[in-house]
């Protein structure tokens, strides 16, 4: 009788009271059919499975919380390294532009400040006057003179060994290429500088020259001068194109 110790006894039903509803819990579990004697198996089974499962999910969920803590400080540092960069850029670009143009000021502004990768860079020019133009209302010199000094200003922050320049100074007027072959100059003490011109300003300002002519029967013939830095005077080979 020590098993039945602590079950409640319902002392307030009469007999026929309990014996429907034995037989009610009788009729109950024999519809419930026979019993599975592995089902503790099973569900041990099972159990062990999703705590597994959950174990992996909560793992998953810690990495992807890693994962975009990491995403964040890269897109923050990423941000701000591109930020620095912009503004030494700018600066080297106000610099440039207003010793190649003295009558004019320029910058660079980006379209979206607070996320700087979702949009671009706008080139903002004043020539003269107070207004500021955007480059693409310039002439060809002012464009000319705006993009070399953009070029030059991205070269001071990160230079390369060489650079190939290809006519960039069509445009240019006599005064204007006198200043831009004064700065290549300048540049070409730290890095090589090939640069395709028919600008007599350019050529002055070179340390060696080759000119492609054509000859007699028709072939073309490189002829090549290295010029001498002491003298101020540039010689000109006839037969230099």
């Amino acid at each position: 009788m020590s098993s039945l110790r602590g079950i409640e006894l319902f002392t307030n039903k009469s007999e026929e009271e309990l014996k429907k509803e034995i037989r009610d819990s009788e009729l109950f579990i024999a519809k419930i059919g026979n019993l599975n004697m592995r089902a503790i198996e099973v569900y041990d089974v099972v159990e062990k499975e999703y705590k597994s499962l959950v174990e992996k999910k909560e793992g998953l969920k810690k990495e992807k919380e890693d994962v975009l803590v990491m995403i964040n400080e890269i897109e923050t540092r990423k941000k701000e390294l591109f930020i620095k960069t912009f503004d030494v850029i700018n600066e080297n670009f106000k610099r440039i532009f207003s010793a190649l143009s003295t009558k004019g000021e320029s910058n660079l502004i980006l379209e979206n400040k607070e996320q700087p990768f979702e949009g671009g860079i706008l080139i903002k020019v004043r020539i003269t006057g107070n207004k500021f133009l955007d480059i693409r209302s310039l002439s060809g010199g002012e464009k000319t003179l705006t993009a070399l000094a953009f070029i030059f200003s991205i070269q001071e922050h990160e230079p390369a060994h060489f650079y190939v320049l290809d006519e960039v100074d069509a445009a240019l007027d006599k005064r204007n290429s006198e200043k831009f072959a004064k700065l290549v100059r300048k540049y070409s003490e730290n890095a090589q500088y090939i640069i395709i011109s028919h600008n007599d300003s350019i050529v002055a300002e070179a340390d060696y020259l080759y000119g492609v002519a054509m000859t007699e029967d028709g072939t073309s013939k490189v002829v090549s001068l290295k010029f001498n830095e002491l003298n101020s005077q540039i010689p000109q080979p006839s037969s230099a194109q």
